[in-house]
């Protein structure tokens, strides 16, 4: 039988491979920035596709549902996300000091 090992060694043999790349850490409001980026980017793509689907450009339909497909996830993760948001703002107000 082998020992069982305990929780603080497991994470620090897995600790190297969760480091940022390059040694620096992404700021919260940095990474909003990026997310609020690709979702403009993603709706952007879709917009561009349908309008192109629209025309009769030769564009694939299937590739047009993806692009709504993935603006939709996109769009319903900054709702959640900002949702999350705005009940913790909302928690922390009502905490009484």
């Amino acid at each position: 039988m082998t020992p069982i090992t305990p929780v603080e060694s497991i994470a620090q043999a897995i600790a190297p491979t969760l480091a940022p790349v390059a040694g620096e850490q992404a700021s919260f409001a940095s990474q909003m920035v990026a997310g609020l980026e690709k979702l403009n980017e993603s709706l952007n793509s879709a917009s561009a596709a349908t309008m192109q689907f629209a025309v009769g450009e030769s564009v694939p339909p299937h590739e047009v549902m993806l692009a709504l497909e993935e603006a939709r996830m996109n769009l319903q993760l900054a709702i959640q996300v900002r949702n999350r948001l705005l009940e913790g703002y909302q928690e922390l107000m009502r905490m009484q000091l």
